[in-house]
């Protein structure tokens, strides 16, 4: 979790740098926004890839801990439930950063649609603030339902 967390600020950092590079055009470490803007995009997707396997792995061995009787059943509808909260957010959020990226990519090459790409990362850039949140939260939650388990007796 901890990565994730160190992941997210830096994830947070390069978003923000790639976009003042674009509205005020200067480098960044030497790289031109382009170039910059790859680098955000391949530590972007790998975020995006360690959270949701956090959820997915911790939610697997919570399944698992409830299956042994090691928690009550209710707590797997919670892991449900924020899983339902979690993952549709967190895939708009890539859909939008890696829209993006792609429009950028339309915008070096001169795409009559420049004057978008703008717009699109306060929009895009926006939500992913929002899911920082949403995901701070889903973070506790999720170490909530886990403190619920109960300790196996075999282990002891």
């Amino acid at each position: 979790m901890i990565t994730c967390y160190l992941l997210m600020l830096l994830n947070f950092i390069n978003l923000f740098l790639t976009g003042l590079s674009g509205y005020f055009h200067f480098d960044v470490l030497g790289a031109n926004h382009a170039r910059f803007a790859l680098f955000t995009i391949l530590i972007f997707s790998i975020t995006e890839t360690v959270v949701m396997y956090f959820f997915i792995s911790t939610g697997k061995g919570i399944k698992s801990a409830i299956e042994n009787g090691l928690g009550e059943i209710s707590l797997w509808s919670r892991e449900k439930e924020l899983k339902m909260k979690v993952f549709p957010q967190l895939m708009l959020t890539v859909t939008l950063i890696g829209g993006l990226f792609i429009h950028g990519g339309a915008v070096d090459t001169g795409a009559p649609t420049s004057w978008m790409h703008g717009y699109i990362f306060i929009i895009a850039f926006a939500h992913h603030i929002w899911t920082l949140k949403l995901k701070n939260d889903a973070f506790k939650e999720q170490i909530a339902i886990i403190s619920e388990l109960e300790p196996d007796p075999a282990s002891n």
